[in-house]
């Protein structure tokens, strides 16, 4: 399950990568592309909220409450895109920092059981 849960944050993390190419080269990317990020990660997260649940002994509990402030974050940025405002290059750094904070200590839990 956790080799799954794994593999879906890294398709999440390849199209966050290539959300954030188009950032910084200030091509608009489709909003679509944004929605199906944000609803993997979401997914990722009830997936990780399902193991935890069914799961004897350590859990990855601080990749999941990284990847929902992550979510929010994300959120908040398309929200404030479907209102065709910008925001903050810094609220984007935020959001990639906790996301990869939270891959990273879920690949650490994954490794070490």
């Amino acid at each position: 399950m956790l080799t799954f849960i794994v593999t879906v944050y890294f398709i999440v993390a390849a199209i966050g990568i290539y959300l954030l190419y188009k950032f910084f080269t200030n091509e608009s990317p489709k909003m679509i592309t944004g929605i199906i990020h944000g609803s993997i990660g979401l997914f990722g997260i009830a997936c990780l909220i399902f193991y935890i649940s069914f799961a004897k002994g350590d859990t990855p509990y601080w990749s999941v409450l990284l990847f929902v402030i992550a979510f929010l974050f994300g959120s908040g940025m398309l929200i404030t895109s479907m209102l065709k405002k910008k925001y903050p290059v810094w609220i984007l750094i935020l959001h990639v920092l906790i996301a990869a904070t939270g891959i990273y200590l879920l690949i650490n839990f994954r490794l070490s059981i």
